[in-house]
């Protein structure tokens, strides 16, 4: 509330959930007016739409939102991600800009009638009454429950509106509002913390030297907000420029109302690009046609003066609008003002003169920068301190001014997070891949063609959430738990780039892992829980999943009944395993797993023996797995003790043993399919066709990830491609390898007191599934469209994606083409990342298969060129807290990042080959300095050009021998390379001063 009785609040605009055409513009600011324009009839509220742009803060706004954060991260969780954190404390501010937007919403005495007025004056004479006087301090007495009633109103009215049509709106709190006024009035003080003392706030006593003023009350309270405000003086530079702190402003006025009115966002573009510090208020005001009454009569008397014509056609036009379609005009002025620092008054004026050209392009108006009263120019721009400008009043259609407002802007469902996009006209984007409290449930999609940075994307998410508080859980700061099956090598840079950052005493944390069909890559999908007898709900189904697929033929149509078996054998498998009647348990033998064999006598168990089954030669006297498993859980083992229990769970050869038990043999063995076999010889027949095609899925599980919270785990080897035999074989790896790295992200504190949970492990797997419910766990896959055919990998999938929000499972899934993901799996999915489309049939089915507006659609037909020197363009549809957003951004990565993040063959060969000769850390360093573009691509074409003209080489050989020729100059520091050592240690000396 101002001292003039007046009530204010600042509602931030976010901006846009959606994207907008022209067309969709107008009709969101034809909507604006419709639902606006009953609150501007009279004089009593005022709409003030604020804009700051200032690439100068960028990299102060680069801190808050983000690196800040990220630095405290890393150094809680005691690792080193100084390059690629200062990277972007470089690289981001270069190409993005600090920008806010709000509308300052005014109610003033007018709204009152007579009788209401002095009802007010009456309630604050018996306010005075009551308090102590304030003197020079915050006059809390002036308060009105009548005004405040009618603000409050007219504040949910526009909130409402605006949240209604799209728009993202955050309402400030006081003390928001006012740290923001004098952010803006000195610009020096932008992010500095600061924060005013207001009503109800603790504040210490003052005690001034002069007795008599010391006694005063007035020191018992809060003190005035202008002398918190306000720390400096202002001074007039002849009768344009104004200084104010340690800036000098240039205000420049609107003088005439656009011909044509833009929409906001095309100024924003215009001026953009000049990287130009800005601010602008456009102040609309009821009342406009009482204002305006008697220069349209005056202009209409004068009509018959050519210079008056003009004026009174525009009159006359506003008048019909305001008869056939019930337009309100408005009373609109707009000041705007540029800055820099003091004594840099040729800068100014090429600013000043910048704005003013940027302003007289939208859509034609009319500027001066000579307002009369610099200061009050000036003042004019900042918000919430006054209502006023010196600019030229001008009667506008409500409908074009609200157009003309700065509520275009791409919307951002979160505040701050540890990924900054960038926008097309250079703003910041924040992005929190936690979901930052407004994505629940993250299941994201990301398509596009090779090349188009779709892996860089992927790995730039999962870089952001090591980095934010996704690692700081329950018990204490950890790496996040991230997971990510891939083709290739594209993701090894990420790992070691993460390994550098732990050091060698925890760079086991993270692991890449090249799957292969050989000795100790041995992986049983019947593990289980230690503990435990039979699986638990969801590693269940993920189990029947891998044995359907295993038992259902290359054209992918199971057999009648197949997956009725299946369940049904499985579950007899693990019964048999146990101690049951009829059971047959796997026994114990030493030297098969040296570690047990050494925890069992150094902590002296004694382990039971068994009478021998019926017919067992093997043993007379046997002792069984299951028995080591539980001796090692009492001992507190509960490492070896999982180890042990490899060993007592089924394998694939016992599934045909479970077959033949009698009650499934007699449900399933009438059955006859059309190959002329019973259901039961067809399984049989595809399960010892897999032991004999793949080995490591038939032993015990020898593969041991240990500790590792980050795992990559490649499939190049043993995903191929091209016949459906080895799409079957690829399809049943992604089976594996989810299960593999994937199977612990799924386990709830509820498993605890299931049935199946015995006594002995319940406790210490309430605390781990606890604690695993709790961490924010990811799940990436990669080149999905080489499991596509197989509908069991899409069902697990599916189910997945449905389990993952109460299960705190972000998954991810990554491929070339929209029509590689079911439409189940797209329905399911809350995020849909484009790229890039290929082809015109692509982008229609994209367009099809993720439904987007027209606006969209243009989006991604027209303006996703591929990664650029400015980075990779995207287009988001994100469900977030208030709906659906759809934006279109950039991802901008420094030259570090893009070598880790690569997948591009030629660059992932050249960083794997540095790797071998140098440490990681150093070998990304020097790639980043001498391709600071993030590809050798280039360099290494050109190279290959000339030796094949040159020699008579294969082509092969001339990329073999240009690219040993690149890495030996660049560990020499010669050639392409030349002074590469001289900056790596100009990095080094700044880093070490930096500590």
């Amino acid at each position: 509330m101002t001292l003039r009785g007046e009530y204010v609040s600042v509602l931030r605009v976010n901006g846009l959930r959606t994207m907008c055409s022209r067309a969709d513009v107008e009709a969101v600011a034809e909507q604006q007016r419709i639902e606006l324009q009953g609150l501007l009839e009279g004089t009593g509220h005022v709409i003030e739409g604020w804009y700051i742009s200032d690439p100068d803060q960028a990299r102060v706004a680069v801190d808050l939102l983000a690196l800040n954060g990220c630095e405290q991260i890393s150094r809680m969780m005691n690792a080193d991600f100084h390059d690629i954190i200062n990277e972007r404390r470089l690289r981001w501010p270069q190409v993005m800009r600090w920008e806010d937007a709000c509308y300052i919403l005014w109610t003033r005495p007018a709204v009152l009638t007579r009788e209401e007025k002095k009802q007010v004056a009456a309630e604050r004479k018996e306010q005075v009454k009551a308090w102590p006087k304030a003197g020079s301090g915050q006059r809390f007495t002036l308060r009105s429950e009548l005004m405040a009633g009618r603000h409050d109103a007219f504040v949910a009215r526009v909130q409402d509106s605006m949240s209604n049509l799209g728009i993202s709106t955050t309402l400030l709190r006081a003390d928001e509002s006012i740290t923001l006024a004098r952010e803006t009035l000195y610009r020096e003080t932008a992010g500095s913390g600061w924060k005013p003392t207001l009503v109800g706030d603790p504040v210490m006593p003052r005690l001034p030297d002069d007795e008599k003023q010391s006694k005063k009350t007035e020191n018992l309270l809060w003190p005035s907000l202008r002398d918190q405000i306000f720390n400096a003086d202002a001074e007039n530079q002849g009768g344009q420029l104004v200084t104010v702190g340690d800036y000098t402003y240039a205000p420049v006025d609107m003088l005439l109302g656009p011909e044509d009115p833009r929409p906001f966002s095309e100024l924003l573009n215009t001026l953009g690009r000049k990287r130009l510090p800005w601010r602008s208020s456009m102040i609309l005001e009821g009342g406009g046609k009482a204002a305006f009454a008697i220069k349209e009569t005056g202009a209409t008397m004068l009509g018959m003066f050519p210079g008056n014509k003009d004026i009174t056609r525009a009159f006359q036009a506003i008048k019909r609008m305001r008869e056939t379609e019930n337009h309100n005009s408005v009373r609109m002025r707009m000041t705007a003002s540029t800055w820099a620092p003091v004594g840099e008054d040729k800068l100014l004026r090429r600013r000043a003169a910048d704005l003013s050209q940027g302003l007289e392009s939208w859509g034609g108006c009319k500027t001066t920068r000579v307002p009369g009263d610099p200061l009050e120019a000036a003042m004019g721009s900042v918000p919430v301190l006054s209502l006023g400008s010196t600019a030229t009043p001008a009667l506008a259609p409500l409908g074009d001014a609200m157009s003309m407002m700065p509520w275009m802007r791409s919307a951002s469902p979160f505040p701050q997070g540890s990924i900054l996009f960038r926008k097309p006209d250079g703003g910041i984007w924040p992005f929190d891949p936690t979901g930052g409290g407004v994505r629940e449930h993250i299941a994201d999609i990301i398509v596009a063609p090779p090349g188009s940075g779709k892996t860089v994307l992927g790995n730039t998410i999962l870089l952001g959430l090591l980095l934010s508080s996704a690692a700081m859980g329950n018990n204490g700061v950890k790496l996040p738990l991230l997971a990510k099956l891939d083709i290739g090598h594209a993701s090894l840079g990420f790992i070691e780039m993460v390994r550098n950052a732990l050091g060698p005493d925890r760079a086991h944390e993270a692991i890449f892992v090249e799957m292969q069909m050989a000795p100790g890559f041995e992986v049983n999908i019947f593990d289980l829980q230690v503990g435990l007898e039979y699986p638990l709900p969801l590693e269940e189904v993920a189990i029947d999943n891998f044995v359907s697929l295993l038992a259902t033929p290359l054209d992918g149509q199971p057999f009648e009944g197949m997956d009725q078996l299946v369940g049904d054998v499985i579950a007899e498998a693990y019964r048999q395993c146990t101690g049951v009647a009829g059971g047959n348990p796997k026994h114990y033998r030493e030297g098969i797993e040296p570690l047990v064999d050494e925890a069992i006598h150094r902590l002296g168990l004694q382990l039971p023996h068994h009478a021998a089954a019926e017919g067992d030669l093997d043993s007379a006297d046997p002792t069984w797995w299951r028995d080591v498993v539980t001796a090692l859980i009492a001992a507190g083992e509960h490492r070896l003790a999982g180890i042990a229990q490899r060993h007592a769970v089924p394998v694939l050869q016992d599934l045909i043993a479970a077959a033949r038990a009698p009650e499934i043999f007699n449900r399933y063995s009438k059955i006859v399919l059309p190959t002329h076999e019973t259901l039961i010889d067809a399984f049989e027949r595809y399960i010892m066709a897999a032991i004999k095609k793949y080995p490591t899925l038939s032993e015990p599980t020898q593969l041991d990830l240990g500790d590792a919270r980050i795992i990559v785990l490649d499939l190049a080897r043993v995903a191929p491609q091209g016949s459906e035999s080895a799409n079957r074989q690829t399809a049943l790896m992604y089976m594996l390898g989810r299960y593999l790295i994937g199977r612990n992200f799924f386990l709830h504190p509820e498993y605890a007191d299931l049935p199946i949970m015995p006594e002995n492990v319940r406790e210490y797997h309430r605390s781990r599934f606890t604690e695993m419910k709790e961490t924010i766990k990811r799940l990436d896959f990669e080149e999905w469209h080489r499991p596509k055919e197989a509908p069991q990998v899409d069902k697990q999938a599916i189910r997945d994606v449905r389990e993952g929000r109460k299960h705190n499972v972000q998954l991810s899934f990554i491929s070339q083409r929209s029509g590689d993901f079911s439409a189940d799996l797209v329905g399911q999915s809350t995020a849909r990342w484009i790229l890039k489309c290929g082809d015109e049939r692509e982008a229609n089915e994209m367009i099809e298969n993720f439904k987007l507006t027209p606006a969209s659609a243009y989006v991604v037909r027209n303006r996703l060129p591929g990664p650029g020197r400015n980075g990779a363009p995207f287009f988001v549809v994100m469900n977030a807290a208030e709906g659906k957003y759809e934006q279109l951004l950039v991802n901008v990565l420094g030259p570090i990042e893009l070598w880790a993040f690569s997948s591009t063959p030629n660059d992932t060969a050249l960083r794997s080959r540095l790797f071998a000769r140098m440490p990681s850390s150093r070998a990304l360093r020097c790639l980043a300095i001498v391709f600071p573009g993030g590809s050798a691509e280039k360099e290494l074409a050109r190279r290959k050009a000339l030796a094949m003209k040159s020699s008579f080489l294969q082509d092969e050989q001339a990329q073999q021998g240009v690219m040993d020729a690149l890495v030996d100059e660049i560990l020499s520091g010669q050639g392409i390379a030349g002074g590469l050592y001289e900056r790596l240690e100009a990095m080094d000396e700044q880093q070490r001063a930096a500590a």
